[in-house]
């Protein structure tokens, strides 16, 4: 599954070219409905309601793709069924926040049923990186881990940081908690997937989709971030709604190349067969 496939080089290119110029302007899409939106008398929390909704249901459609593809063989089969478990739960939280803003036109609850769908989310993800983690980095050097572990300490210690700056134990509530646990659960599950990266990089068609995963784990922490300032210190939260549309494109994209290149397709493999033997 990890390989450099020298018949598939043009194949390879092709189809990155193809994804960036599908993902780019989808990114510019969303992003101008979200900002725009009161031009045309919408309310931006709403528009983005409605896009992550969307974008998260595709990503979803994707994933449930690719189990029924695959089933649970091979090495990811169970892996990648727990991740659309992941998006499933992301997918819920998404149409509840949306259901609670849109519909019943109240203020979403600090710990209501979105967070706790979306932290939920968080144990499949965990689970699917710590089996690939397991897989592919047995021979990981201690030092590596250290080289990878360290600055993300240094990342996490910065981000929380400026997050509950100023803050008092009175002004901790359930605002704060929400939001710190986000971002521990992005480091945490970012020191993994960098050590995943590291052991790939030589892998082509692998670093393609962890690199959308990661990028898409990078976006949501910015995300997670200028939520936490909103719903600790006030705002608008649909801003955070623009990275979290961003990142649901970027797991779109890892699961569509993994959908592409990596779930064994018979007719496909009959056809190339064919040309080859020509």
């Amino acid at each position: 599954m990890i390989c450099r496939s020298r018949g598939k080089g043009s194949e390879v290119y092709s189809m990155r070219i193809k994804i960036v110029a599908t993902l780019v302007p989808l990114i510019v899409l969303t992003t101008s409905l979200i900002l725009y939106a009161d031009s045309f008398g919408l309310r931006n929390n709403h528009v983005s309601d409605v896009v992550l909704i969307v974008l998260s249901g595709v990503a979803c459609s994707y994933a449930i793709m690719i189990v029924l593809r695959q089933r649970f063989d091979g090495v990811n089969g169970i892996a990648y069924a727990v991740f659309a478990a992941g998006l499933l739960l992301w997918f819920a939280a998404e149409f509840a926040w949306g259901y609670y803003e849109i519909v019943l036109g109240d203020d979403v609850p600090s710990m209501g049923i979105a967070d706790m769908l979306w932290l939920a989310g968080y144990g499949p993800f965990i689970y699917y990186v710590l089996r690939l983690y397991r897989f592919y980095c047995r021979e990981i050097e201690g030092r590596t881990m250290a080289v990878i572990t360290i600055p993300v300490g240094m990342l996490s210690v910065f981000m929380l940081g400026s997050l509950l700056h100023g803050l008092s134990m009175e002004d901790v509530d359930g605002a704060t908690a929400v939001a710190v646990a986000y971002i521990l659960l992005d480091l945490f599950l970012f020191v993994f997937i960098l050590a995943i990266l590291w052991t790939l990089w030589s892998g082509e068609l692998a670093s393609v989709t962890f690199f959308f995963l990661t990028s898409s784990l990078l976006i949501g922490m910015v995300a997670d971030m200028i939520y936490g300032y909103t719903m600790i210190y006030g705002g608008e939260p649909w801003m955070a709604d623009i990275f979290f549309s961003i990142q649901y494109i970027c797991i779109a994209g890892a699961l569509f190349w993994h959908n592409r290149f990596f779930v064994f397709n018979r007719r496909r493999m009959m056809r190339e067969w064919q040309e080859d033997n020509r």
